[in-house]
């Protein structure tokens, strides 16, 4: 494929700069030439494989449709936001293309990184933009490149990011979820931080499939049923029925959930049921919601103002030291003192993670 380069840049060696590609030696160098490309003549990097091409190598984004006006899918306004801002300072981060010819993909360009700038400048009518392009990264790379970005930019879902794991646990059912992590840049340096954040993330995504049906039933977005939400469901359900009865009570709290109309957060309604059940008085979900709307701390402001049930339940470890302190050689004053602080701690502690201060 020939291509008129304005400049060239030899990045050195994958292994030196990009340490996360260290399990996949397809290419040792990289060549990066600076070009000018008609915007209209590049593609998304969605590139399908195998047999009847249902799996595919390609961004994480799909939450949005760049080239769509209306619908609840549309990114237009985005785009079109940032149209704006390029006709106004300029194209300040080039988008990467890609031509993936010399693996069997054809001589088309590919917007490996940018995308949404491209669609930005078709917006804005540009005959041509400039943009780095390389032939040397293998589809898989490529796509390491795509995600990274978008996650470290915090521009993905919890589903997207769910979903594209699924997509590499798949084509690599040998890989650990600690390599999954150090090759995708997920959970830091720690191998242990790696397989958690990997394993909750599919964890997530194996949620949503069992209860793909239930989730659409009961008309629940995936907005709400973030990770975070997915863990506090899971861990409710391990605690209070076990792991063979899991399945039955989790859709039990979707259904409990989706009649709140959004009033009630989930963690709201799971910590509830886990607070019942130590407490020796276990409710069912459907019960938990209406505790929650009867008792009696008013939290929140103007339209989000909602009757919550405020659950201070203490751990054992803390009220067997309570107990121990209660019993110690101290003057009341000072005693009742400290005491009232450990108990506020405890309190501000609760509202924080919870989110209401």
């Amino acid at each position: 494929m020939q291509v008129e380069s304005l400049s060239t840049n030899t990045i050195g060696s994958i292994h030196e700069k990009n340490s996360y590609i260290t399990h996949l030696p397809t290419m040792e160098r990289i060549t990066i030439r600076r070009i000018r490309v008609d915007p209209k003549k590049v593609k998304p990097f969605v590139l399908a494989i195998g047999k009847n091409g249902n799996e595919v190598y390609g961004t994480p984004r799909h939450k949005y449709d760049w080239t769509k006006s209306q619908g609840p899918n549309s990114g237009w306004a985005n785009v079109e936001e940032l149209a704006q801002s390029i006709s106004r300072d300029g194209l300040i981060h080039i988008p990467l293309v890609c031509s993936f010819h010399k693996f069997g993909y054809g001589e088309d360009l590919v917007a490996v990184q940018g995308w949404r700038r491209i669609r930005a400048s078709i917006m804005n009518k540009y005959d041509y933009i400039e943009v780095d392009y390389t032939d040397d990264l293998s589809p898989e790379e490529a796509e390491i490149l795509s995600f990274k970005e978008n996650y470290n930019r915090e521009q993905l879902s919890d589903s997207e990011i769910s979903e594209f794991l699924n997509r590499v646990r798949k084509r690599h059912p040998d890989w650990t979820y600690e390599k999954i992590g150090e090759v995708y840049g997920l959970g830091g340096k720690n191998p242990g931080n790696r397989r958690k954040v990997v394993e909750s993330y599919l964890s997530h995504f194996d949620f949503l499939e069992r209860h793909r049906k239930d989730v659409q039933r009961l008309d629940i977005s995936l907005k709400k049923l973030s990770r975070k939400a997915i863990m506090q469901i899971r861990s409710a359900a391990r605690e209070i029925v076990g792991e063979a009865a899991m399945e039955d009570y989790e859709t039990q709290i979707l259904e409990a959930f989706s009649k709140t109309e959004g009033k009630i957060s989930i963690g709201l309604l799971c910590n509830t049921l886990r607070s019942q059940f130590r407490r020796g008085c276990p409710i069912n979900p459907t019960e938990a919601v209406e505790l929650i709307r009867e008792s009696g701390v008013l939290l929140g402001e103007g339209k989000n103002a909602n009757k919550c049930y405020l659950n201070l339940f203490i751990p054992p470890e803390i009220a067997s030291a309570l107990k121990k302190y209660e019993s110690a050689n101290y003057p009341d004053t000072k005693k009742k003192a400290a005491l009232a602080s450990i108990i506020l701690d405890i309190i501000q502690n609760f509202l924080k993670r919870e989110g209401y201060i």
